[in-house]
């Protein structure tokens, strides 16, 4: 008899999708490797206001810290708050009644931790909790995110907070799994590999290149992920001083990068904006490296895997690359002369990343055991 579990995902994973679908894809593998089905938490259409009623509520029940109070003197965020609200009665009415309706196993897959319901409601149905965060999300600068107003550093304890409350954990980096650490939390590491269904593509392209010509650099990312656009935005100001050194031909490509224009105006960098997987094979094949730079969060944990998969060099400052130093094709710097040494020399094709079955087995060992 196949079994069932629950998850709560941000949206349903696609696997043409950004980086978060794409490790939401690999945990379903393994969900269905350890021969569970998944059914996600239902959207339920509710009154508007028993959905504030319900939100206002709940956060007062839990001390939600929301918003400074210092701020509640303008217009502007009293129109957050009042948003803050809705939401969360909004998702407190859809947990209490998908855990009523359930009839699976107890097991509550908790993948959209920007989400801070589950953890309040879970336990209380009866339900265990594990883990798996995308990324940390408190240091994610994120306006849309209603409970994204508070200081980082009062995030982040919020956020460790609610992951104690967790039966199991597995980090996607090897940063969050020691800082949880760090704090009597028993965490896991679970590292980003690329599921079966797109793992055939990314080893397609490497054949490709084996036969073909790079002469290009490419970056490639989301430009509505907020850290993302903020290191392209960099990157390509950097790149702009190492072009009056050597000239160099580079493609800008990914979800949103249209809003990148404005910063490669006279630079002759080509901006493809969104693009389909046939243009994305092509920029692939072409890129002699792929660029990457970022100054928040902790690195591009899902692209330098698949990246260096499809046997492309990646060329990523430390912050970027810091979960990935350890693969082979990965070049790691500081300074914008460092980036220019590592633009001009040569670079082999990288090694495949091997799996990380040992990681794989415990995820899949540990829900079998709280599943019992």
């Amino acid at each position: 008899m196949t079994r069932t579990i629950l998850r709560s995902t941000r949206r349903k994973p696609n696997p043409t999708g950004d980086g978060y679908d794409r490790r939401s894809l690999q945990l379903a593998e393994l969900v269905k490797a350890a021969e569970f089905e998944i059914a996600d938490i239902q959207k339920l259409a509710k009154n508007r206001i028993t959905k504030y009623i319900n939100g206002f509520f709940f956060l007062c029940k839990h001390r939600f810290q929301l918003y400074p109070l210092y701020k509640l003197y303008y217009s502007i965020d009293f129109l957050h708050l009042y948003r803050a609200i809705r939401i969360c009665g909004e998702e407190v009415e859809n947990y209490k009644n998908t855990f009523n309706q359930y009839k699976g196993i107890k097991l509550l897959l908790w993948e959209a931790t920007e989400k801070q319901i589950p953890h309040y409601l879970a336990h209380k149905a009866g339900f265990k909790l594990v883990v798996a965060p995308h990324n940390f999300e408190s240091l994610v600068v994120d306006l849309n995110n209603p409970y994204a107003i508070n200081p980082i550093i009062n995030r982040l304890k919020i956020e460790i907070e609610q992951l104690a409350k967790a039966d199991a954990i597995f980090c996607i980096s090897r940063e969050e799994q020691w800082l949880l650490n760090q704090f009597g939390i028993k965490a896991n590491f679970l590292p980003y590999y690329p599921p079966k269904q797109i793992l055939s593509e990314f080893l397609a392209i490497r054949e490709v290149r084996k036969n073909s010509h790079q002469n290009r650099f490419l970056i490639l990312g989301t430009a509505k992920n907020p850290p993302t656009f903020l290191g392209m935005k960099k990157q390509i100001k950097y790149l702009q001083k190492i072009k009056q050194t050597f000239d160099f031909e580079l493609d800008i490509a990914g979800y949103g990068t249209e809003k990148l224009q404005p910063y490669c105006e006279n630079l002759n960098f080509k901006l493809h904006g969104t693009v389909d997987s046939q243009k994305l094979n092509q920029l692939l094949t072409s890129a002699k490296a792929v660029l990457i730079y970022q100054e928040s969060g902790v690195g591009a944990l899902t692209k330098i895997p698949e990246m260096l998969i499809s046997g492309i060099p990646v060329i990523a400052n430390s912050h970027a690359c810091r979960s990935a130093l350890a693969y082979s094709g990965v070049y790691s710097y500081e300074n914008n002369d460092e980036l220019a040494k590592l633009m001009i020399q040569k670079l082999d094709m990288p090694e495949i990343p091997s799996r990380p079955t040992d990681a794989e087995r415990r995820f899949i060992n540990c829900l079998k055991n709280l599943s019992v």
